[in-house]
């Protein structure tokens, strides 16, 4: 037995077990040891980031959810990297932020006239049923996922984070279950290897 499946071991024992979500399966029976960032002039980072370490035969992807059999919370896999020993991979370090949002994501289909108002409705077509992410006034010229101090907050566009395997787009809305609309306005790829950083704004749109 490699020095992986002892690392694995120790994890089965003292670590926490969790879930994997997708959308066409669930995977269950890893365990995972995390860390809270201590950083006491940060209580974003306290809240929402984890430091994990992952067994070396995971099937954690980047952009995974998964989900703590515990207490049923949900986080997002942002990065994944191995720890290497004697040429082997012994296990992972992984950062996690933890969903704080889950809501419908729809896609504009086409426009009709309302008889009633006579003004252009959207059609929406529903694109996802449960979408997962982190969703979060930006700092102000800065971004969440930078190692900058708290110190000014200014009110942008809302930023969210998001699995890349939704597949979401420019001009989308996303409705979390707290009731408000918000519009996709911009989607920035390839920050992340397997998560998609969205600019949401207020959707106005009929």
């Amino acid at each position: 037995m490699g020095i992986g499946e002892d690392i694995k071991s120790v994890y089965i024992d003292v670590g926490v077990s969790y879930n994997i979500l997708r959308d066409d399966e669930e995977i269950s029976g890893e365990y995972c040891v995390y860390k809270i960032n201590r950083q006491v002039t940060k209580p974003f980072i306290q809240e929402f980031f984890l430091e994990a370490q992952l067994p070396h035969d995971t099937q954690l992807v980047p952009g995974d959810l998964l989900e703590f059999q515990t207490d049923k919370r949900v986080f997002m896999l942002m990065n994944k990297n191995p720890t290497m020993f004697e040429d082997e991979i012994v296990n992972y370090q992984g950062i996690l932020y933890k969903c704080n949002v889950s809501g419908e994501l729809f896609t504009p289909s086409g426009e009709i006239w309302d008889p009633q108002t006579y003004h252009k409705v959207t059609v929406w077509k529903q694109k996802k049923a449960v979408c997962y992410g982190l969703q979060t006034e930006p700092l102000f010229g800065h971004d969440l996922e930078t190692d900058e101090e708290l110190g000014q907050i200014g009110i942008e566009r809302h930023q969210f984070f998001v699995p890349h395997s939704v597949g979401i787009e420019t001009l989308d809305r996303y409705e979390p279950v707290s009731g408000e609309y918000y519009k996709v306005e911009e989607i920035k790829r390839r920050r992340f290897p397997g998560v998609d950083v969205v600019e949401l704004s207020e959707d106005t749109r009929e």
